[in-house]
C-alpha cells in the first residue's frame, strides 16, 4: 500500500497547481512525477529513467499523429478551406451537435486514435456554429464520442489490448461487438440528448445549408482513408494502413494543394501549436511512466482483494491504472496483465471481462490523461469545465458499461 498515499498527494498537487498557480501542464505533471517517486520511496535513478521513457513513448505513439493532425488543421485554416468544409456538411446534417457526435464516434476506430480524429474534427467543429458557447459544447461532443467508440469497439486500441494480451475469443473477436456496437450507440444518443438540452438553439442563419461540395477541402481526408484502405486490402501495401504513414500522406496532400505563402505561414503555425500540445502529452506520459515502474499496480490488486468481490476487480484495477496514468491503451494492456497472473479473476466471462476493463478506462480521466489537456487548450475552458464537461460524461458511460458487464456475467 505504499503507492497509493503518494498517488493521491500528486493528483492533489497537480490540481492545486493547475488551479491556483496556472502552471503548464508539463511541467506540473513532470513535478507530480517526481515528487511521487520520491513519495514512494523510488532510487532518484529510476524515477529519472522513468520519467524519461514516458514521455519517451508518448512522443513516439502520438508526435507525428499530433504533428500531421494539427498541420492539416492549420493548412484548412490559412487556406480557408474550412468554409468549405463546413457548408459541405451544413448541406448534408441540419443538426451541428448530431455532425459532431457522429463524426467524432465514426473516425476514432479507422484511424485507431481519439486524439487524432478529435485533431483533425476540431477545426471543422468550432465553425459549425458562431456562438463561442454552442462551439465549445460541438467541441465536447465531438471528444467525448470519439472516446466512447474508441473504448468499447473492436478492433480499436482498447479492447484489442484486452483480448489479445489475455487470449479472448480466440478467432472471433467480433462478436465483441454484438453488444458493445450497440451499448455505444446506446451511449452516443445519450449523450447528445444531454447536451442538447443545454445548447442554445442556433440562429436560423446558422441551420442554412450550403450547395456544392468542395473536393479540394476534403482531399486530406481522403488520402488519409484511401492509404487505410489500401493498407489493410492490399497486402503488399500494408504499410499504408499505419496511422502514422496515413496521416503524413494526408499532410503532403493538404500542402500540395495551396500555395507557397499559405503553406509557410501554416506550418510555421502548426509547428508551434503542435509542439505546445506534444509536450503536454508527453508530461502525461512522464507521470504514468514513474506509476508503472512503482509498486501501484500491485498495491491496487493487493487492496482490491482484499475488500471486495472478485467480479469488480477488472474494473477496479483497470479505473485506478487509468486515473494513475491516462493512456487508455496503456490501462487496458498494464490490468489486462495484472489480471492474467490472478486465476480467479478468469472465470469471469470473458465478453463481461473485456466490458468490465473498457469501463474502468472510461474513469477519472483526469490530469494524467494527455486528452483532457488537449481539450483544456483547444476549448479554452477552465479546470473546473473539462472535468465537467469531458471526465464526468465519460465516467458516467463507464458505470453504465459496468452494469451491462455485470448483467452479462449474472445472466448464465
Amino acid at each position: 500500500m505504499e503507492t497509493l498515499i503518494p498517488f493521491a498527494v500528486a493528483l492533489a498537487v497537480i490540481t492545486v497547481a493547475s488551479l491556483r498557480y496556472h502552471i503548464p501542464p508539463f511541467l506540473t505533471l513532470v513535478g507530480a512525477s517526481v515528487l511521487f517517486g520520491l513519495l514512494a520511496g523510488m532510487p532518484a535513478e529510476t524515477i529519472v529513467t522513468a520519467i524519461t521513457g514516458g514521455a519517451g513513448r508518448i512522443f513516439s505513439i502520438l508526435a507525428i499523429v499530433i504533428f500531421c493532425g494539427v498541420g492539416i488543421a492549420q493548412v484548412l485554416r490559412e487556406s480557408g478551406r474550412i468554409t468549405e468544409i463546413v457548408a459541405d456538411i451544413r448541406g448534408l446534417v441540419r443538426r451541428p451537435l448530431a455532425t459532431a457526435g457522429a463524426a467524432g464516434y465514426l473516425l476514432s476506430v479507422p484511424l485507431m486514435c481519439g486524439i487524432t480524429s478529435f485533431v483533425i474534427l476540431a477545426p471543422i467543429v468550432t465553425h459549425l456554429r458562431t456562438d463561442k458557447q454552442a462551439s465549445k459544447t460541438l467541441l465536447y461532443c465531438a471528444g467525448v464520442a470519439g472516446m466512447i467508440s474508441y473504448v468499447l469497439l473492436y478492433p480499436a486500441p482498447v479492447v484489442y489490448s484486452t483480448v489479445t494480451t489475455l487470449g479472448l475469443f480466440s478467432g472471433r473477436p467480433w462478436e465483441i461487438d454484438l453488444v458493445a456496437l450497440p451499448l455505444s450507440l446506446l451511449l452516443l444518443a445519450a449523450l447528445l440528448l444531454a447536451l442538447r438540452a443545454r445548447t442554445p438553439p442556433a440562429e436560423p442563419s446558422e441551420e442554412t445549408p450550403a450547395g456544392g461540395r468542395h473536393l479540394r477541402a476534403w482531399l486530406p481526408f481522403l488520402v488519409i482513408v484511401l492509404a487505410l484502405a489500401l493498407g489493410s486490402l492490399v497486402p503488399p501495401l500494408s504499410a499504408l494502413a499505419n496511422i502514422n504513414l496515413a496521416l503524413l500522406a494526408g499532410l503532403f496532400a493538404a500542402l500540395a494543394t495551396v500555395p507557397a505563402d499559405v503553406r509557410e505561414k501554416a506550418l510555421t503555425r502548426g509547428t508551434k501549436n503542435a509542439g505546445i500540445i506534444i509536450f503536454d502529452l508527453a508530461g502525461a506520459g512522464a507521470f504514468g511512466g514513474v506509476i508503472a515502474a512503482s509498486t501501484f499496480p500491485a498495491d491496487v490488486t493487493a487492496l482490491v482483494m482484499g475488500y471486495l468481490p472478485i467480479t469488480l476487480l477488472p474494473f477496479v484495477i483497470a479505473a485506478l491504472v487509468q486515473a494513475a496514468q491516462g493512456s487508455r491503451v496503456v490501462t487496458a494492456a498494464v490490468t489486462a496483465t495484472i489480471l492474467a497472473t490472478i486465476p480467479a479473476a478468469m472465470a469471469i466471462d470473458p465478453l463481461a471481462l473485456v466490458l468490465m476493463v473498457s469501463a474502468g478506462a472510461f474513469m477519472f480521466s483526469y490530469v494524467s490523461d494527455p486528452f483532457f489537456w488537449l481539450l483544456k487548450r483547444t476549448t479554452g475552458d477552465d479546470f473546473s469545465g473539462v472535468v465537467r464537461n469531458y471526465t464526468l460524461p465519460l465516467s458516467a458511460a463507464g458505470l453504465v458499461t459496468l452494469a451491462a458487464a455485470l448483467v452479462i456475467q449474472a445472466v448464465p
